[in-house]
């Protein structure tokens, strides 16, 4: 899980937005409201998914084209838990709050980093803790 979460505002220009997931090296993150309240997430996808209608109607902020609501569990969730969440929905991050605070974000990366580290001399055995 990543704590420094990086957050974005409804109203973030969305080419501030993909100039700031190039030059932190990230590839979504949280939106929050003018209050600082959690109301959605932004990736790469949604931006591109979003953006490629030549012609057609260009949206220009981050809450165009935000997923909302965003996808949270406890800090203390369990990992499997969140692997279920994130298969079936079908997505790549979910934000870790207590309540309206965010206390992190948990990508798949974040996942496959967890099973590398518990992955036991090549072999095909995953060591819980």
């Amino acid at each position: 899980m990543v704590k420094d979460v990086i957050t974005v505002t409804e109203s973030t220009p969305l080419k501030d937005v993909t100039k700031m997931f190039i030059e932190k090296r990230i590839t979504g993150a949280p939106v929050v409201n003018a209050e600082g309240k959690l109301v959605g997430v932004i990736s790469e996808t949604d931006i591109i998914r979003k953006t490629n209608n030549i012609g057609a109607w260009s949206p220009s902020t981050t809450g165009q084209v935000m997923t909302k609501p965003a996808v949270t569990v406890a800090p203390n969730e369990t990992l499997q838990r969140v692997c279920e969440m994130m298969y079936n929905r079908r997505i790549h991050r979910v934000v870790v709050a207590e309540g309206a605070q965010i206390k992190g974000i948990l990508t798949t990366m974040d996942i496959l980093r967890a099973i590398a580290t518990n992955l036991k001399g090549g072999d095909d055995t995953f060591e819980s803790r």
